[in-house]
């Protein structure tokens, strides 16, 4: 006891210095700060007090401004940016998943069986065989997964391997049995259950909506579980570290809100949250009005301002809602659009915005009629519904986005080839335009650059869990439609490509403005948030193939240092 007792004066001396050096300000000098704001886009220096931007300016001048007993830090010409939003993120999934599970992802069938069975072996105790990775880029043979060998290589627990994309869940009969599902289980609205054409038994395949309860299970149920808190906990300081300041989670429950509350209320949660929780098509007119009441319950560093909805599911699993092509029909989505019209006015009535997944052509088409007819009903200037994704926009549509004030919610490291995986050489849009959509309909995939050019307003997300959280390597991959580093491969979609400078600004001001907090963040600007990062290199200035190497030096959030020496 009496040697803590002697250390009590230096760490009550410690906590005072930081006090002071918090009141009297940080001086950030000598530095190249791109501040995201259009009236005075670059500066030498920064003043931060009391978490705030005091001053943004020339060194000579930050000197002059900052008061006795600040600190001052030389950045020696390293590049300063406000601090980065990610506004489709999943954290606790990303942590969840890809921390926390076995990995299996593989390149045939065989490969997927043998590592499963390897996580079968050092699998926790308990009634639970639980992994994640597999997926069709990497295997375009998964559909060969037979439920006979996974019953074989798990035969006495329960197994769930979920996807890459979380679309999708392979299981096995004892998971089957557990949760009641067989040939006369209807599907759920929002999801299938893939089922033997002969039989009309299940076959271990569980689609979007159809895998949810067992999801759930693995989730807060099972062995591998762990407390949502603790996950934001690992999660958000090593977001922190990549330069992410604000997130938008993009598809959040009732547990994770409380987690979030219980940080921030802790003095740990060290981002801006914006909170979008899901409905779906049997829901979302009682659902929506009890989200909006969350909006009481508000933290200092939480708001919600979404639902989230997903309009359709993936091209591969023939999910996505496509609008006729290469003679096919109508593919729909999830919803009718009478029920897309209503979903967009029963959530402008109660004050909350959709943030939409939306994947094929048809889904985007639906939404923008929906917010059309919303419009066409009367205006709301505080409107800002999204549109996330946007695989396929049909050409006529993408003019629409401006007029209509619907965000662009891209995710510019799908441009790479191989950003959802795939083996050495794979091509995303050469290996789709060899399918059923044709090499037309591939071509015209992800149309950033042409959302861009027709004035749509952007904001940039990386989908962690499914794909790459890093920011820098995303950027690299909307400025070059390659894999970060690949300098020598061939672009995938040249021509959707966005200059450097637009795609920062869709991960600073853009993705502020989404989340309706760009008076308060988003740029580097007297007045508002002090959350910056300080980085090796000029991403806007550098060629767009060195960006990948990014480092993150240090990290800002309300003006205290949270990352970095």
């Amino acid at each position: 006891m009496r040697s803590d007792t002697a250390r009590w004066p230096a760490a009550v001396a410690s906590l005072l210095m930081m006090a002071q050096t918090f009141a009297a300000g940080v001086v950030l000098q000598n530095g190249t700060v791109y501040t995201a704001n259009s009236r005075q886009p670059w500066a030498q220096a920064i003043v931060m007090r009391d978490g705030k931007f005091a001053f943004v300016g020339s060194n000579a001048q930050a000197r002059a401004f900052a008061d006795p007993g600040a600190q001052i830090i030389d950045l020696q010409g390293k590049t300063v940016l406000p601090g980065i939003v990610d506004s489709h993120i999943h954290t606790s999934l990303g942590e969840f998943l890809l921390h926390r599970l076995c990995n299996v992802r593989s390149y045939s069938v065989e490969e997927g069986y043998s590592k499963l069975a390897t996580c079968a072996k050092s699998a926790p105790p308990g009634d639970w065989v639980i992994a994640y990775g597999w997926y069709f880029t990497d295997n375009p043979r998964i559909g060969d997964v037979r439920l006979e060998r996974l019953n074989n290589i798990v035969p006495d627990r329960k197994l769930a391997v979920v996807s890459l994309d979380l679309h999708s869940m392979w299981v096995n009969s004892k998971t089957l049995q557990a949760f009641k599902i067989t040939r006369d289980t209807p599907n759920p609205v929002g999801g299938r259950i893939e089922r033997n054409p002969r039989s009309g038994e299940p076959t271990g395949i569980l689609r979007d909506a159809a895998h949810n309860p067992v999801l759930n299970a693995v989730l807060h149920d099972s062995t591998y579980a762990a407390s949502t808190a603790d996950l934001f906990r690992t999660a958000d300081p090593y977001l922190n570290g990549l330069g992410i300041m604000s997130i938008i989670d993009a598809m959040v429950d009732d547990d994770m809100e409380t987690a979030y509350h219980r940080l921030d209320a802790d003095g740990k949660l060290t981002m801006h949250v914006s909170l979008a929780f899901g409905v779906n098509p049997a829901n979302y007119r009682t659902e929506i009005p009890r989200i909006a009441a969350k909006r009481e319950r508000q933290t200092p560093h939480t708001r919600v301002d979404f639902v989230k909805v997903f309009a359709d599911g993936n091209i591969e699993d023939n999910l996505a809602s496509m609008l006729p092509h290469n003679g096919h029909p109508v593919t729909p989505g999830y919803y009718t659009q009478e029920q897309m019209n209503d979903l967009v006015r029963v959530a402008e009535n109660n004050g909350l915005n959709v943030f939409v997944h939306a994947i094929g052509d048809g889904a985007a088409r639906q939404v923008l009629d929906a917010v059309a007819a919303a419009r066409r009903a009367g205006p709301c200037s505080t409107c800002r519904h999204t549109l996330t994704h946007l695989q396929g926009v049909d050409p006529s549509d993408i003019r629409r986005f401006k007029p209509l004030q619907v965000i662009a919610n891209i995710q510019e490291g799908w441009l790479a080839p191989r950003a959802f995986g795939g083996p050495v050489g794979y091509d995303y849009v050469t290996a789709t335009g060899s399918g059923p959509a044709g090499t037309k309909l591939a071509a015209q995939m992800l149309p950033y650059g042409p959302l861009h050019a027709a004035g749509a307003r952007l904001a940039g997300g990386s989908d962690w869990f499914f794909t790459n959280e890093n920011p820098w390597q995303d950027i690299e991959a909307g400025a070059t439609s390659r894999d970060p580093g690949e300098a020598k491969q061939k672009a995938m979609l040249p021509g959707h490509v966005i200059n450097q400078q637009a795609l920062v600004d869709a991960r600073t001001i853009g993705g502020a403005y989404q989340m309706f907090s760009e008076s308060d963040s988003g740029s580097i600007e007297v007045g508002k948030s002090a959350d910056l990062v300080v980085i090796d290199r000029n991403v806007l200035k550098i060629p767009a193939r060195q960006i990948h190497d990014t480092q993150v030096v240090m990290t800002f959030f309300e003006g205290r240092q949270i990352a970095g020496p």
